[in-house]
């Protein structure tokens, strides 16, 4: 009996010393766990700025990489541009061979021009007609004017003189007070009838076209027109030809 109310009297002490001591207990976890809170958190803000660290250094390198290639670059074009001594340099080559072409162009117009005009005097009435232009541009131009108009010219006329020498061209033109149809073949001769009874041949002169009457043609000759103008159908026709 009295073993049991030992055991009891020191159960209830030791529950009233425990008390306190669990209290002391809470109080300490509860400190240790603020400790290992704090501690978490600022591992947390060591983890959180090492990571924003390294994300900046990533930056920064990559910053660092674009300008050191814009920098390169730079130097690139840098040595690829001429200088402003070089590019003047250039300028002055660039002007000096203008005007040397100017100047061989302007000889070879001033050589070239009386071997032309002598051309145009050939050219039939037809043909005087599509580049009188650029005769009288030849005509007005002087070797102190700029080349490239007589040039221009001079290649438009031979370019004219070519084409109509390629093909057969009709016109109607006035010769001896006489209204007539022409037919030229190209630049080497011409026939001509008139409405009644009259026809001849045209060749290319020194001083223009000269022509000669030749009556014994002339049915031929209309012959060849009716063919042209779908009048009859196409007939061999014999006419006189002579090149100069």
């Amino acid at each position: 009996m009295s073993r049991i109310l030992l055991t009891i009297s020191f159960l209830s002490i030791s529950l009233v010393h425990a008390e306190p001591e669990d209290a002391a207990v809470v109080e300490l976890r509860e400190t240790i766990s603020k400790v290992v809170d704090v501690q978490t958190t600022e591992s947390e803000e060591r983890l959180n700025w090492k990571a924003r660290k390294d994300e900046f250094a990533a930056l920064l390198d990559l910053q660092t990489r674009e300008l050191k290639l814009l920098d390169e670059e730079l130097n690139k074009a840098g040595q690829s541009a001429p200088s402003h001594a070089e590019a003047t340099e250039e300028i002055k080559t660039e002007i000096a061979a203008l005007k040397q072409a100017r100047s061989l162009a302007t000889e070879a117009v001033s050589r070239n021009l009386p071997r032309v005009t002598s051309l145009a005097k050939r050219f039939p009435q037809p043909l005087l007609k599509e580049a009188e232009i650029e005769i009288a541009t030849l005509a007005a131009w002087k070797p102190t004017d700029e080349p490239r108009d007589a040039l221009r010219s001079i290649l438009a006329l031979l370019a004219k003189a070519e084409q109509f020498n390629r093909r057969f061209t009709r016109s109607i033109e006035v010769h001896d007070g006489r209204e007539v149809k022409v037919l030229y073949l190209g630049l080497a001769q011409a026939y001509y009838m008139d409405l009644k009874d009259q026809a001849g041949i045209g060749q290319p002169g020194a001083n223009g076209w000269e022509w000669k009457s030749k009556p014994e043609i002339r049915s031929e000759l209309n012959a060849a027109f009716e063919t042209l103008d779908k009048k009859r159908p196409p007939t061999m026709v014999i006419l006189p030809l002579e090149i100069r």
